[in-house]
Protein backbone atom coordinates (compact mmCIF):
# COMPACT_ATOMS: atom_id res chain seq x y z
CA UNK A 1 0.00 0.00 0.00
CA UNK A 2 1.61 3.08 -1.24
CA UNK A 3 1.57 6.71 0.91
CA UNK A 4 -1.24 7.92 -0.88
CA UNK A 5 -3.28 5.00 -0.52
CA UNK A 6 -2.49 4.63 3.06
CA UNK A 7 -3.43 8.35 3.50
CA UNK A 8 -7.09 7.50 1.99
CA UNK A 9 -7.46 4.89 4.02
CA UNK A 10 -6.87 6.36 7.71
CA UNK A 11 -9.11 9.18 6.57
CA UNK A 12 -12.06 6.64 5.62
CA UNK A 13 -11.44 4.77 8.87
CA UNK A 14 -11.87 7.71 10.85
CA UNK A 15 -15.63 8.68 9.02
CA UNK A 16 -17.88 8.84 11.63
CA UNK A 17 -21.72 9.96 10.19
CA UNK A 18 -22.94 10.22 13.96
CA UNK A 19 -19.74 11.92 15.03
CA UNK A 20 -20.93 15.71 15.39
CA UNK A 21 -24.76 14.86 16.15
CA UNK A 22 -22.70 13.16 19.50
CA UNK A 23 -21.46 16.20 20.39
CA UNK A 24 -22.56 17.93 23.21
CA UNK A 25 -23.30 21.16 21.58
CA UNK A 26 -24.44 19.68 18.30
CA UNK A 27 -27.34 17.96 20.77
CA UNK A 28 -27.67 21.40 22.46
CA UNK A 29 -28.02 23.11 19.38
CA UNK A 30 -30.86 20.44 17.89
CA UNK A 31 -32.69 20.30 20.54
CA UNK A 32 -33.34 23.67 21.01
CA UNK A 33 -34.59 24.25 17.31
CA UNK A 34 -36.79 21.10 18.02
CA UNK A 35 -38.26 22.57 21.06
CA UNK A 36 -38.85 25.74 19.51
CA UNK A 37 -40.67 24.41 16.07
CA UNK A 38 -42.84 22.48 18.46
CA UNK A 39 -44.70 25.88 19.65
CA UNK A 40 -44.83 26.42 16.29
CA UNK A 41 -48.64 26.25 14.44
CA UNK A 42 -47.78 22.84 13.09
CA UNK A 43 -50.19 19.75 13.09
CA UNK A 44 -50.35 18.18 16.33
CA UNK A 45 -48.70 15.35 15.08
CA UNK A 46 -45.95 17.15 13.95
CA UNK A 47 -45.75 19.06 17.45
CA UNK A 48 -45.88 16.36 19.75
CA UNK A 49 -42.72 14.42 17.04
CA UNK A 50 -40.79 17.34 17.78
CA UNK A 51 -41.18 17.90 21.42
CA UNK A 52 -40.51 14.30 22.07
CA UNK A 53 -37.50 14.71 19.88
CA UNK A 54 -36.13 17.92 21.65
CA UNK A 55 -36.96 15.95 25.01
CA UNK A 56 -34.28 13.42 24.40
CA UNK A 57 -31.62 16.23 23.45
CA UNK A 58 -30.79 17.52 27.12
CA UNK A 59 -29.53 15.76 30.18
CA UNK A 60 -30.56 18.78 32.75
CA UNK A 61 -30.63 22.22 33.70
CA UNK A 62 -32.80 24.65 32.25
CA UNK A 63 -33.70 23.39 28.81
CA UNK A 64 -35.01 20.33 29.92
CA UNK A 65 -37.27 21.57 32.59
CA UNK A 66 -38.38 23.73 29.36
CA UNK A 67 -39.66 20.69 27.71
CA UNK A 68 -40.75 19.01 31.12
CA UNK A 69 -43.52 21.92 30.97
CA UNK A 70 -44.36 21.78 27.29
CA UNK A 71 -44.79 18.26 27.61
CA UNK A 72 -46.70 18.14 30.81
CA UNK A 73 -50.25 19.57 28.95
CA UNK A 74 -49.99 16.66 26.56
CA UNK A 75 -49.70 13.82 29.16
CA UNK A 76 -52.77 15.08 31.21
CA UNK A 77 -55.29 12.05 31.09
CA UNK A 78 -57.57 14.49 28.49
CA UNK A 79 -54.44 14.74 26.39
CA UNK A 80 -52.36 11.74 27.12
CA UNK A 81 -54.18 9.81 24.68
CA UNK A 82 -53.01 11.88 21.63
CA UNK A 83 -49.79 10.31 21.09
CA UNK A 84 -51.39 6.95 20.20
CA UNK A 85 -53.77 8.51 18.26
CA UNK A 86 -51.82 9.72 15.93
CA UNK A 87 -48.92 7.13 16.37
CA UNK A 88 -46.06 9.40 17.43
CA UNK A 89 -42.93 7.62 16.14
CA UNK A 90 -44.43 4.17 15.60
CA UNK A 91 -43.97 3.84 11.65
CA UNK A 92 -39.75 2.96 11.87
CA UNK A 93 -41.08 -0.25 14.33
CA UNK A 94 -43.26 -1.61 11.11
CA UNK A 95 -40.12 -1.65 8.83
CA UNK A 96 -37.41 -4.26 9.26
CA UNK A 97 -35.97 -2.48 12.45
CA UNK A 98 -38.90 -3.92 14.69
CA UNK A 99 -41.25 -5.97 12.09
CA UNK A 100 -44.43 -5.17 14.65
CA UNK A 101 -46.78 -6.86 12.53
CA UNK A 102 -45.27 -9.81 10.91
CA UNK A 103 -43.63 -11.12 13.85
CA UNK A 104 -45.89 -10.08 16.82
CA UNK A 105 -44.23 -12.75 19.52
CA UNK A 106 -42.27 -10.55 22.43
CA UNK A 107 -38.31 -11.53 22.01
CA UNK A 108 -35.94 -10.40 25.16
CA UNK A 109 -38.48 -11.15 27.43
CA UNK A 110 -39.25 -12.69 30.88
CA UNK A 111 -42.76 -13.68 32.70
CA UNK A 112 -40.88 -12.87 36.63
CA UNK A 113 -44.22 -13.54 38.50
CA UNK A 114 -47.89 -14.71 37.77
CA UNK A 115 -50.92 -12.98 38.66
CA UNK A 116 -52.07 -13.98 41.70
CA UNK A 117 -55.40 -13.97 44.08
CA UNK A 118 -56.91 -10.82 44.81
CA UNK A 119 -55.90 -9.19 42.48
CA UNK A 120 -52.10 -9.78 43.12
CA UNK A 121 -50.59 -8.70 39.69
CA UNK A 122 -48.23 -10.57 37.90
CA UNK A 123 -44.82 -9.17 36.30
CA UNK A 124 -43.16 -9.13 32.84
CA UNK A 125 -39.90 -8.07 31.84
CA UNK A 126 -39.77 -6.66 28.45
CA UNK A 127 -36.72 -5.46 26.89
CA UNK A 128 -36.54 -2.56 24.20
CA UNK A 129 -39.09 -0.37 22.14
CA UNK A 130 -39.90 -2.85 19.68
CA UNK A 131 -41.25 -5.02 22.09
CA UNK A 132 -42.94 -2.47 23.67
CA UNK A 133 -44.17 -1.41 20.29
CA UNK A 134 -45.66 -5.21 19.83
CA UNK A 135 -47.43 -4.93 23.00
CA UNK A 136 -49.16 -1.82 21.93
CA UNK A 137 -49.79 -2.20 18.29
CA UNK A 138 -50.79 -5.51 18.50
CA UNK A 139 -52.68 -6.32 21.80
CA UNK A 140 -54.85 -4.98 24.28
CA UNK A 141 -52.10 -3.96 26.34
CA UNK A 142 -54.93 -1.71 28.63
CA UNK A 143 -56.35 -5.03 30.12
CA UNK A 144 -53.17 -6.74 30.35
CA UNK A 145 -51.93 -4.31 32.53
CA UNK A 146 -54.85 -4.84 34.56
CA UNK A 147 -53.15 -7.95 35.53
CA UNK A 148 -49.40 -7.27 35.11
CA UNK A 149 -46.35 -4.74 36.09
CA UNK A 150 -44.84 -3.91 32.96
CA UNK A 151 -40.81 -4.17 33.52
CA UNK A 152 -38.57 -2.77 30.45
CA UNK A 153 -34.95 -2.18 29.45
CA UNK A 154 -34.35 0.63 27.27
CA UNK A 155 -32.17 -0.27 24.23
CA UNK A 156 -30.34 3.20 24.05
CA UNK A 157 -29.25 5.98 25.65
CA UNK A 158 -31.40 8.21 25.36
CA UNK A 159 -34.46 5.97 24.81
CA UNK A 160 -36.97 7.18 22.07
CA UNK A 161 -39.61 9.02 23.79
CA UNK A 162 -42.10 8.80 21.64
CA UNK A 163 -42.37 5.40 22.36
CA UNK A 164 -42.33 6.08 26.36
CA UNK A 165 -45.07 8.88 25.44
CA UNK A 166 -47.30 6.34 23.74
CA UNK A 167 -47.32 3.94 27.18
CA UNK A 168 -48.36 6.83 29.18
CA UNK A 169 -51.97 6.78 30.76
CA UNK A 170 -53.03 3.16 30.02
CA UNK A 171 -52.93 1.68 33.46
CA UNK A 172 -52.82 3.52 37.28
CA UNK A 173 -49.96 1.75 38.01
CA UNK A 174 -46.28 3.16 35.99
CA UNK A 175 -44.67 1.40 33.39
CA UNK A 176 -41.13 0.48 35.35
CA UNK A 177 -38.41 1.23 32.51
CA UNK A 178 -34.69 0.29 33.56
CA UNK A 179 -32.08 2.95 32.04
CA UNK A 180 -29.13 2.70 29.83
CA UNK A 181 -27.26 5.60 31.62
CA UNK A 182 -27.62 7.33 34.91
CA UNK A 183 -28.42 11.04 32.77
CA UNK A 184 -31.57 8.93 31.27
CA UNK A 185 -33.10 8.84 34.74
CA UNK A 186 -34.27 13.12 34.73
CA UNK A 187 -35.13 12.08 31.28
CA UNK A 188 -38.09 9.66 31.94
CA UNK A 189 -39.35 11.48 34.69
CA UNK A 190 -40.29 14.04 32.18
CA UNK A 191 -43.31 11.37 31.73
CA UNK A 192 -44.03 11.20 35.74
CA UNK A 193 -46.57 9.63 36.97
CA UNK A 194 -46.44 7.00 33.72
CA UNK A 195 -43.28 6.24 33.41
CA UNK A 196 -40.45 5.52 36.37
CA UNK A 197 -37.07 5.07 36.27
CA UNK A 198 -35.67 1.87 37.58
CA UNK A 199 -32.19 2.77 38.20
CA UNK A 200 -30.69 -0.81 36.97
CA UNK A 201 -29.18 -1.52 33.80
CA UNK A 202 -29.12 -4.21 30.87
CA UNK A 203 -24.88 -4.67 31.97
CA UNK A 204 -25.97 -5.14 35.49
CA UNK A 205 -27.77 -8.27 35.13
CA UNK A 206 -24.17 -10.22 34.78
CA UNK A 207 -24.02 -13.99 36.45
CA UNK A 208 -20.95 -14.12 37.50
CA UNK A 209 -21.12 -17.83 37.37
CA UNK A 210 -21.05 -17.86 33.96
CA UNK A 211 -17.43 -16.55 33.57
CA UNK A 212 -14.37 -18.71 34.31
CA UNK A 213 -11.73 -16.12 34.79
CA UNK A 214 -8.12 -17.97 33.35
CA UNK A 215 -5.26 -17.27 35.69
CA UNK A 216 -3.97 -13.82 34.49
CA UNK A 217 -0.38 -15.06 34.12
CA UNK A 218 -1.75 -17.89 31.68
CA UNK A 219 -3.69 -15.47 29.11
CA UNK A 220 -2.75 -15.48 25.94
CA UNK A 221 -4.09 -12.63 24.61
CA UNK A 222 -3.03 -9.08 25.28
CA UNK A 223 -5.55 -6.66 24.06
CA UNK A 224 -9.00 -7.61 23.37
CA UNK A 225 -11.93 -5.25 21.15
CA UNK A 226 -15.34 -6.59 21.21
CA UNK A 227 -17.33 -4.72 18.46
CA UNK A 228 -18.93 -4.70 15.66
CA UNK A 229 -17.48 -3.89 12.40
CA UNK A 230 -19.13 -0.57 11.69
CA UNK A 231 -16.92 2.69 11.16
CA UNK A 232 -18.73 4.60 14.43
CA UNK A 233 -16.95 1.48 16.71
CA UNK A 234 -13.46 3.36 15.63
CA UNK A 235 -11.14 0.33 15.27
CA UNK A 236 -8.90 3.28 14.01
CA UNK A 237 -7.70 4.71 17.39
CA UNK A 238 -6.83 0.74 18.76
CA UNK A 239 -4.66 1.16 15.37
CA UNK A 240 -3.32 4.46 15.63
CA UNK A 241 -2.17 2.95 19.26
CA UNK A 242 -0.73 -0.44 18.10
CA UNK A 243 1.06 1.56 15.59
CA UNK A 244 3.17 2.97 18.83
CA UNK A 245 3.66 -0.17 21.41
CA UNK A 246 5.56 -3.27 20.75
CA UNK A 247 5.04 -5.78 18.06
CA UNK A 248 4.53 -9.19 19.53
CA UNK A 249 1.61 -7.95 21.17
CA UNK A 250 -1.15 -10.44 20.62
CA UNK A 251 -4.28 -8.41 19.56
CA UNK A 252 -8.13 -10.54 19.02
CA UNK A 253 -10.37 -8.41 17.38
CA UNK A 254 -14.01 -10.05 17.41
CA UNK A 255 -17.39 -8.76 15.98
CA UNK A 256 -19.75 -8.84 13.22
CA UNK A 257 -19.45 -7.19 9.48
CA UNK A 258 -22.14 -4.39 8.72
CA UNK A 259 -21.86 -0.89 7.55
CA UNK A 260 -20.00 -2.23 4.27
CA UNK A 261 -16.96 -3.42 6.46
CA UNK A 262 -15.89 -6.67 6.82
CA UNK A 263 -12.77 -8.12 8.70
CA UNK A 264 -10.72 -7.66 5.52
CA UNK A 265 -11.54 -3.86 6.04
CA UNK A 266 -10.22 -4.03 9.25
CA UNK A 267 -7.19 -5.95 8.25
CA UNK A 268 -6.75 -2.85 5.66
CA UNK A 269 -7.30 -0.76 8.20
CA UNK A 270 -3.95 -1.79 10.33
CA UNK A 271 -2.12 -1.67 7.34
CA UNK A 272 -3.07 1.92 6.79
CA UNK A 273 -2.08 2.72 9.95
CA UNK A 274 1.66 1.09 10.25
CA UNK A 275 -0.08 -1.47 12.67
CA UNK A 276 3.38 -3.86 13.39
CA UNK A 277 1.07 -7.22 15.14
CA UNK A 278 -0.23 -9.81 13.88
CA UNK A 279 -4.26 -9.53 14.20
CA UNK A 280 -6.64 -12.19 15.20
CA UNK A 281 -9.80 -11.61 13.97
CA UNK A 282 -13.18 -13.43 15.09
CA UNK A 283 -16.72 -12.61 13.31
CA UNK A 284 -19.87 -13.80 14.25
CA UNK A 285 -19.16 -15.36 17.47
CA UNK A 286 -21.65 -16.97 19.68
CA UNK A 287 -21.87 -15.82 23.27
CA UNK A 288 -19.97 -18.35 24.89
CA UNK A 289 -17.15 -18.52 22.68
CA UNK A 290 -17.18 -13.97 23.05
CA UNK A 291 -17.21 -15.03 26.71
CA UNK A 292 -14.05 -17.50 26.67
CA UNK A 293 -11.82 -14.74 24.68
CA UNK A 294 -12.87 -12.39 27.49
CA UNK A 295 -11.49 -14.64 30.02
CA UNK A 296 -8.47 -15.13 28.18
CA UNK A 297 -7.28 -11.33 27.81
CA UNK A 298 -5.25 -9.06 30.08
CA UNK A 299 -7.33 -5.76 29.21
CA UNK A 300 -10.14 -5.22 26.73
CA UNK A 301 -11.72 -1.52 25.09
CA UNK A 302 -14.43 0.11 24.08
CA UNK A 303 -13.48 2.89 21.90
CA UNK A 304 -17.16 4.21 20.68
CA UNK A 305 -18.41 7.93 21.80
CA UNK A 306 -22.20 7.01 22.64
CA UNK A 307 -23.21 3.47 23.42
CA UNK A 308 -26.22 2.70 25.76
CA UNK A 309 -25.24 0.77 29.07
CA UNK A 310 -22.63 -1.29 26.51
CA UNK A 311 -22.88 -4.87 28.50
CA UNK A 312 -19.80 -6.03 27.17
CA UNK A 313 -18.05 -3.86 29.34
CA UNK A 314 -18.86 -4.90 32.53
CA UNK A 315 -19.09 -8.72 30.85
CA UNK A 316 -15.09 -8.18 30.88
CA UNK A 317 -15.50 -7.09 34.88
CA UNK A 318 -17.04 -10.37 35.46
CA UNK A 319 -14.02 -12.09 33.03
CA UNK A 320 -11.53 -10.41 35.34
CA UNK A 321 -10.33 -8.44 32.41
CA UNK A 322 -9.99 -4.78 33.04
CA UNK A 323 -11.02 -2.62 30.69
CA UNK A 324 -10.41 0.80 29.19
CA UNK A 325 -13.10 3.30 27.97
CA UNK A 326 -12.10 6.58 26.15
CA UNK A 327 -12.47 9.68 28.10
CA UNK A 328 -15.83 11.69 27.75
CA UNK A 329 -17.51 8.59 26.03
CA UNK A 330 -21.21 8.46 26.82
CA UNK A 331 -21.54 4.76 28.30
CA UNK A 332 -23.48 3.71 30.61
CA UNK A 333 -21.44 1.35 32.25
CA UNK A 334 -18.35 3.65 32.31
CA UNK A 335 -20.44 4.39 35.80
CA UNK A 336 -18.37 1.59 36.70
CA UNK A 337 -15.25 2.58 35.81
CA UNK A 338 -12.59 2.77 38.82
CA UNK A 339 -9.29 2.05 39.80
CA UNK A 340 -10.43 -1.67 40.68
CA UNK A 341 -12.20 -1.98 36.94
CA UNK A 342 -10.04 -0.61 34.59
CA UNK A 343 -9.29 2.81 33.27
CA UNK A 344 -10.34 6.23 31.16
CA UNK A 345 -7.89 7.07 28.17
CA UNK A 346 -7.42 9.73 25.20
CA UNK A 347 -5.93 8.53 21.92
CA UNK A 348 -2.63 10.31 23.61
CA UNK A 349 -2.72 8.25 26.27
CA UNK A 350 -3.83 5.08 25.04
CA UNK A 351 -0.90 3.14 24.40
CA UNK A 352 0.95 3.97 28.16
CA UNK A 353 -2.47 2.82 29.26
CA UNK A 354 -2.61 -0.58 27.51
CA UNK A 355 1.29 -1.09 28.01
CA UNK A 356 0.46 -0.44 31.95
CA UNK A 357 -2.60 -2.68 32.21
CA UNK A 358 -0.53 -5.14 30.20
CA UNK A 359 2.43 -5.42 32.16
CA UNK A 360 0.85 -5.08 35.54
CA UNK A 361 -2.29 -7.13 36.10
CA UNK A 362 -2.24 -7.03 39.21
CA UNK A 363 -3.12 -3.59 39.11
CA UNK A 364 -6.98 -4.20 38.74
CA UNK A 365 -9.40 -6.45 40.71
CA UNK A 366 -12.47 -6.15 38.24
CA UNK A 367 -14.33 -9.65 39.05
CA UNK A 368 -14.11 -9.10 42.68
CA UNK A 369 -15.49 -5.30 42.22
CA UNK A 370 -18.33 -6.45 40.03
CA UNK A 371 -19.48 -9.36 42.45
CA UNK A 372 -19.48 -7.29 45.06
CA UNK A 373 -21.54 -4.37 42.82
CA UNK A 374 -23.41 -4.99 39.84
CA UNK A 375 -24.52 -9.00 40.30
CA UNK A 376 -27.74 -10.08 38.42
CA UNK A 377 -28.70 -11.32 42.51
CA UNK A 378 -28.10 -7.81 43.40
CA UNK A 379 -29.82 -6.53 40.57
CA UNK A 380 -32.89 -9.00 41.26
CA UNK A 381 -33.16 -7.92 44.84
CA UNK A 382 -33.54 -4.21 44.05
CA UNK A 383 -36.06 -4.71 41.39
CA UNK A 384 -38.11 -6.87 43.66
CA UNK A 385 -37.68 -4.26 46.24
CA UNK A 386 -38.90 -1.50 43.59
CA UNK A 387 -42.12 -3.52 42.53
CA UNK A 388 -43.30 -4.51 46.22
CA UNK A 389 -42.61 -1.15 47.93
CA UNK A 390 -44.94 0.25 45.14
CA UNK A 391 -47.90 -2.46 45.71
CA UNK A 392 -47.76 -1.95 49.40
CA UNK A 393 -47.59 2.07 49.23
CA UNK A 394 -50.63 2.01 46.49
CA UNK A 395 -52.63 -0.87 48.87
CA UNK A 396 -51.96 -4.00 46.47
CA UNK A 397 -51.01 -6.88 47.55
CA UNK A 398 -47.78 -8.76 47.20
CA UNK A 399 -47.19 -12.22 48.68
CA UNK A 400 -45.06 -14.13 46.36
CA UNK A 401 -41.27 -12.28 45.14
CA UNK A 402 -40.28 -12.46 40.98
CA UNK A 403 -37.86 -14.93 39.84
CA UNK A 404 -34.55 -13.23 39.28
CA UNK A 405 -33.13 -13.13 36.05
CA UNK A 406 -29.61 -12.74 33.96
CA UNK A 407 -28.70 -11.20 30.98
CA UNK A 408 -26.95 -14.16 28.61
CA UNK A 409 -27.87 -12.33 25.48
CA UNK A 410 -31.36 -12.51 26.25
CA UNK A 411 -32.84 -12.51 29.78
CA UNK A 412 -33.02 -15.75 31.35
CA UNK A 413 -34.28 -16.96 34.60
CA UNK A 414 -31.21 -17.18 37.46
CA UNK A 415 -32.23 -20.40 38.67
CA UNK A 416 -33.63 -22.90 36.28
CA UNK A 417 -35.88 -24.32 38.05
CA UNK A 418 -38.37 -20.97 37.84
CA UNK A 419 -38.39 -21.60 33.94
CA UNK A 420 -40.34 -25.35 35.22
CA UNK A 421 -42.30 -23.25 37.92
CA UNK A 422 -43.34 -20.60 35.75
CA UNK A 423 -44.34 -22.42 32.47
CA UNK A 424 -47.56 -22.34 33.59
CA UNK A 425 -48.15 -18.66 33.80
CA UNK A 426 -46.24 -18.52 30.12
CA UNK A 427 -48.73 -20.85 28.73
CA UNK A 428 -51.75 -18.40 30.46
CA UNK A 429 -50.40 -15.21 29.47
CA UNK A 430 -50.55 -16.70 25.71
CA UNK A 431 -53.72 -17.98 26.18
CA UNK A 432 -55.60 -14.88 27.99
CA UNK A 433 -53.75 -12.08 26.47
CA UNK A 434 -52.39 -13.72 22.85
CA UNK A 435 -48.89 -12.74 24.39
CA UNK A 436 -46.07 -15.46 23.10
CA UNK A 437 -42.83 -14.94 24.63
CA UNK A 438 -40.44 -16.35 22.19
CA UNK A 439 -37.53 -18.14 23.24
CA UNK A 440 -34.12 -17.26 22.03
CA UNK A 441 -32.45 -19.63 19.26
CA UNK A 442 -28.01 -18.84 18.77
CA UNK A 443 -27.69 -18.08 15.48
CA UNK A 444 -25.89 -21.43 14.62
CA UNK A 445 -28.91 -23.31 15.74
CA UNK A 446 -31.15 -21.33 13.92
CA UNK A 447 -28.89 -21.77 10.59
CA UNK A 448 -28.98 -25.42 10.88
CA UNK A 449 -32.84 -25.44 11.60
CA UNK A 450 -32.89 -23.60 8.39
CA UNK A 451 -30.90 -26.06 6.83
CA UNK A 452 -33.00 -29.22 7.95
CA UNK A 453 -36.26 -27.60 6.85
CA UNK A 454 -34.83 -26.37 3.23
Amino acid sequence: MNAVAALRRRIDAKRDPHGLLNTPLAAYTLGTAQLVASHLPFPVARKLSLLSAASRRFTRGFMLERCRRALQPWLTPEKVDAWRAHQIGWQRYYGSFGAINSNRALTTSLLLKEPGPNGEKGVLYCSFEFNWMKLLANHDIRRFLADYLLVGASSYSPGDHRVMASLCGLAPDPLFIGISNRTDIAQYDLFAPWIRPVPIMACDWLDEDNFHPVPQRERSIDILMVAHFAHLKRHWILFEALSKMRPDLRVTLIGRPGDGRTAQSLRDDAKAFGVPQELTIVSNAEFDEVTNHLCNAKVSLVLTRREGSCVSVTESMFADTPVILMERSHIGSGAYINRHTGRFATRATLPQTLTELIEHPGLCSPRAWAIDNISARIASRKLNTILKQHCMETGQPWTRDIAPLCWRYVPRYLDSIDALRLRGGVDRLREQHGIVLEEFVSEQHALQRHRRAS
